[in-house]
């Protein structure tokens, strides 16, 4: 957990947004935008947003040499490359969170472990039991020589959000100077599966099958945890709204706009 000198830098107003069904290059342009104004002002920002079209997204360093492009193109699906790190997400039944804040001098783990907080207190909100943090992690360059280590969701870094084992939620940090911005997916539906189909074209459909098991025996949903129901999107934003205002302390203040510069405190406290 962070110590006085994040609660004093975190604590305050915050902005937030929700936005519903942006592209992929509109998602991503606004998550960067709202990076750069936050190293302006020190204010910190958090958006909540979905898709469409349903959009394949890479890592920032991640390889596109597989992906079936013809057969994205076919589907009437989106692809996008992500600012921040980590491998492919197909962004589909799953709400996605960006978080833009001042660092603070903290690393990855401590200010990765306090995000991922704020998701589990939103969804204990909604009712969601034995929801844990990964206390480990494998040896991602062992397993990146794994076939089916191209999807984000093929394993479990430490701090990420599991329930029985398996992995709900999907995050990943770069750092901008002293801001670091932060994207995660939370899985709502089962639709994240199709990711198979979209990297592994060259496989038959039997060897699809097989890793399309292997994914869904590693990953729960938001509808696993809670038993079937499935909260609407702004009912799922709404919870998390209020797991990231307690975890940090937080007023947040809703905005139409994350990109401008604004005056406060923070404004202040960031230029001394």
């Amino acid at each position: 957990m962070a110590g006085a000198g994040n609660e004093r830098t975190y604590s305050g107003e915050w902005l937030y947004a929700v936005d519903h069904d942006l592209s992929g290059e509109q998602n991503m342009a606004r998550d960067e935008a709202m990076a750069i104004a936050c190293g302006r002002d020190g204010v910190p920002r958090l958006r909540f947003y979905s898709w469409q079209p349903y959009t394949l997204s890479l890592g920032h360093n991640q390889s596109d040499a597989a992906i079936d492009r013809r057969g994205i193109d076919s589907k009437g699906y989106g692809i996008v490359r992500r600012p921040t790190g980590g491998r492919a997400v197909f962004h589909a039944e799953e709400l996605t969170y960006a978080v833009a804040m001042p660092s603070n001098g903290d690393g990855i783990h401590a200010t990765y472990s306090r995000i991922t907080e704020a998701v589990m207190r939103g969804l204990e909100i909604l009712g969601a039991h034995d929801l844990e943090f990964s206390r480990s992690q494998p040896d991602f360059r062992e397993h990146y020589t794994l076939e089916e280590s191209e999807s984000c969701f093929s394993a479990s870094a430490l701090n990420e959000l599991t329930w029985h084992g398996r992995k709900l939620l999907g995050s990943a940090q770069r750092r901008y100077g002293g801001v670091l911005l932060q994207h995660g997916s939370l899985l709502v539906g089962d639709a994240h599966l199709e990711i198979i189909d979209l990297l592994y074209p060259e496989h038959d459909a039997s060897r699809r099958g097989a890793l399309k098991s292997r994914l869904a025996e590693r990953t729960a949903t938001v509808c696993d945890l809670l038993n079937g129901r499935v909260p609407a999107f702004d009912s799922l934003a709404s919870a998390l709204h209020d797991g990231f205002a307690a975890t940090f302390g937080a007023a947040l203040r809703r905005t139409d706009d994350l990109t401008t510069t604004t005056t406060s405190t923070h404004a202040a406290e960031h230029a001394s």
